[in-house]
């Protein structure tokens, strides 16, 4: 339904402007006394287009979900700590979508690597969906080959390019954050911390295998690796070069969510 009143609305507002332009053409022609029928139907026209515009804007409303989040004191204030530590972990200088991950042959590759994963680029941003209408800002996850995850209070809402959605308690959201090591050949970002260095074929015990030439040292840094995961089939896994903003984030989510269980048991009560 909204994208057929979306669509309906476009077709409106193209005509509207088709007609506003057609009318200020003929009204400033110098032949303006030859269009006046055509003048005089525009000007019926227009205020009927317009009146119509108004009424899908109005129905376009009608089919979003306006959300209001009420919560404890103590609860809000375990929020905000989230929303900041989202604000120090989205300024990670790289974030990538860990699209997949197999296990690495050490001995027939020459490696102390134990995955190998492919990663794409992503953001984390305060972001919003035109589905759900709410005052503040989402905590916006974006999925390299799937759908966005945005944090809300209390829930995390996950919109499909379809207008389908899914919302899921918060509570029932896993978010955990872990140090992992990578073996960076792309470049070390400014913020990782780096645990040392291994080479790029490499013997049982680290040191560097001679019988490859152009043989080079890779640093090993230290990476945040945050997995998202629910009963209901979500799974999603991030890596950042801030460890410590991931693990900070992955601790205050946490807390906002033991703060929701511990306001639901008082109204129980």
């Amino acid at each position: 339904q909204r994208a057929e009143v979306k669509a309906d609305l476009q077709e409106a507002i193209a005509e509207e402007s088709k007609q506003k332009s057609e009318l200020a053409r003929r009204k400033s022609s110098l032949f303006r006394l030859f269009y006046k029928r055509r003048i005089a139907e525009l000007e019926i026209k227009l205020p009927q287009t317009q009146t119509e515009i108004s009424r899908l804007v109005s129905w376009e409303d009608s089919t979003k979900i306006a959300i209001t989040f009420e919560s404890s004191d103590a609860s809000q204030r375990a929020y905000d700590a989230m929303v900041r530590a989202f604000d120090v972990l989205k300024s990670s200088v790289k974030k990538w979508d860990i699209t997949a991950d197999k296990a690495v042959d050490q001995f027939a590759e020459r490696t102390l690597a134990t995955r190998s994963v492919n990663r794409h680029p992503v953001a984390f941003d305060f972001s919003s969906t035109d589905l759900i209408q709410f005052t503040g800002r989402a905590m916006r996850f974006e999925n390299a080959n799937g759908d966005d995850i945005l944090l809300y209070p209390g829930v995390a809402v996950i919109p499909r390019a379809d207008g389908a959605f899914a919302l899921i308690d918060l509570r029932e959201l896993q978010i955990s954050a872990e140090p992992r090591g990578f073996h960076e050949e792309d470049g070390v970002p400014s913020d990782a911390s780096i645990a040392g260095h291994t080479w790029a074929k490499t013997n049982k015990n680290g040191s560097p295998d001679r019988r490859f030439k152009d043989n080079y040292q890779i640093p090993i840094c230290i990476y945040g690796n945050i997995t998202f995961h629910s009963q209901t089939g979500v799974t999603e896994e991030y890596m950042v070069s801030n460890a410590d903003a991931a693990q900070a984030f992955a601790e205050a989510v946490k807390r906002y969510q033991l703060s929701l269980t511990e306001t639901e048991s008082l109204v129980r009560v």
